[in-house]
């Protein structure tokens, strides 16, 4: 075969293939015997204002009524700043946008009914720009007939903009075109049905829920407002109400401990989560604005799952909370703000939260450093232990200071090597609770320990044998059950450090 010849017949059946993909791109969903748009030349109209000051656009034809040159094309063109209302009526209910552009600064947007809320950023923008140059990229009809073909039988949205100068503009969003071609729209009161870029109409598709800021809280404006003097969890989920407060015992490294329902310290990783889901809260979606209390009870929110109360020294912030979805998201309110926003609920710990999930996962664990004695009891004997400890400044080559504390243990006054007796501290101070359950039963005292702290006050931890797991108490009340294993650990590890 002639390779040429090969070439040239390739070379057709390519030119083929191109133009029976433009027909499938640019034929409507109910066809057209309108000319193909040609993507290189611009379509022949022209564009004016009606004695009602409404812009129209009219299409050249020739003496049959055919489109003279079909091609892309500009409906309107002013600036968003040239805006003066916009009003669109849509699936999701009317809305009413003013703008106000002040000489020198940034366009200012108003929905109206709604002007006491901030509005999210970029959303207003968004339309006005789709409303004030709007293009197409083809004619897809001329025929009135066929306006069911494109979606104008019920259309997406209708929009009325008014413009600084006088005049209006009403533009109706019909179907999405095929292969994503964009999407029909109609321009006045003419009868030609235009495509569109998709993205930028979809702009006209926003309701209320998507211009009300999705700004649920600011963060502190410093570090000095950083830290709630309390935090108070309560709701549906909680049999009693949860209070957090800072740790301001320095015996205890844990950053908050909890007043009620009981005193005890927090778990350091849950607190800190709780803590951390509070301020500078952004959420995902608005879901409603000025919800009935019909709607409330159906968002789960006229009788909160969650609420959550916080003091910092610049503000309380008060939010409620429905329960967390299967997706992982969560209708959450600003007390007395009308607006119900969706956030993740991993934003919010607090929802997710519980009384055993926040007690420490320990019975007793305080700073070995602050400790000037221990005394324990077990295998029928008492250990006292005594320990000091100081700073120590040291030098290196460089002449670089660095301080550490060294701390001394004493047992029956023959110094213990600190490494032994760190592994035996850690092994007793960081018995672990299995549960936080309250417990009326009785056993027999298996272990007791007392520490006392540098400021001469002190704790005690008992664990009485009862089963599988043991009765854990501290200062003589009921702090849940620790594993058989944990404790029978520490009463053999007394015995060994004090070989």
């Amino acid at each position: 075969m002639n390779k040429k010849k090969g070439i040239i017949i390739g070379a057709a059946a390519a030119v083929v293939l191109v133009a029976v993909l433009l027909i499938l791109i640019f034929v409507p969903k109910g066809g057209s015997d309108e000319d193909s748009a040609s993507i290189d030349e611009p379509a022949k109209l022209s564009v004016s204002t009606d004695k009602d000051g409404l812009h129209q656009a009219n299409v050249q034809t020739d003496k049959d009524g055919k489109i003279t040159a079909n091609g892309y094309g500009t409906l309107l063109e002013y600036y968003p700043a040239d805006i003066k209302a916009i009003h669109i009526e849509n699936s999701k209910g009317t809305i009413d946008v003013t703008s106000e552009t002040p000489e020198g600064e940034a366009t200012v947007y108003t929905l109206k009914g709604y002007e006491d809320f901030d509005l999210q950023g970029g959303n207003p923008d968004l339309i006005a720009s789709a409303a004030a140059e709007l293009k197409f990229t083809k004619i897809a009809t001329l025929d009135k007939s066929k306006e069911g073909d494109f979606g104008f039988d019920k259309p997406r949205s209708v929009v009325t903009v008014t413009f600084d100068d006088g005049t209006k503009a009403v533009i109706t969003v019909g179907d999405d075109a095929p292969q994503q071609a964009g999407t029909y729209i109609k321009f006045g009161t003419g009868d030609a049905v235009y495509v569109a870029d998709t993205e930028t109409v979809s702009a006209f598709d926003y309701g209320v829920t998507d211009l009300i800021s999705i700004t649920i809280n600011d963060a502190a404006e410093n570090t000095d407002n950083n830290t709630a003097s309390s935090i108070t969890i309560s709701g549906s989920a909680f049999e009693k109400d949860i209070v957090l407060e800072p740790n301001d015992n320095e015996n205890y490294s844990a950053s908050y401990k909890m007043t009620a329902p009981v005193n005890r310290y927090a778990n350091e990783n849950e607190s800190s989560l709780v803590a951390g889901g509070i301020r500078g809260l952004l959420a995902n979606a608005v879901t409603m604005v000025k919800p009935s209390d019909a709607q409330l009870k159906e968002l789960g929110l006229s009788k909160p799952y969650a609420a959550l109360k916080a003091v910092y020294p610049d503000e309380t912030v008060e939010l409620i909370a429905a329960k967390p979805d299967s997706d992982g998201n969560v209708n959450i309110m600003v007390s007395g703000r009308p607006v119900v926003y969706s956030i993740s609920a991993d934003k919010v710990p607090w929802t997710q939260t519980d009384y055993a999930k926040l007690c420490s996962e320990y019975v007793c664990y305080p700073k070995m450093t602050k400790l000037t004695k221990m005394s324990v009891k077990a295998n029928g004997k008492t250990y006292d232990f005594e320990l000091s400890s100081r700073e120590s400044v040291t030098t290196d080559e460089s002449g670089v200071e660095s301080t550490s504390t060294v701390t001394t243990v004493k047992y029956g006054g023959k110094e213990i090597p600190i490494g032994d007796f760190t592994t035996f501290y850690n092994d007793i101070s960081l018995i672990g609770l299995a549960d936080v359950k309250d417990d009326s039963g009785s056993g027999s005292e298996a272990l007791s320990v007392t520490y006392t702290f540098t400021d001469e006050s002190s704790d005690t931890a008992q664990f009485y044998a009862s089963g599988d797991k043991y009765i854990a108490k501290l200062n003589g009340k009921y702090a849940g059950h620790s594993t058989k294993g944990d404790v029978t650990r520490a009463v053999k590890g007394v015995a060994e450090v004090t070989k």
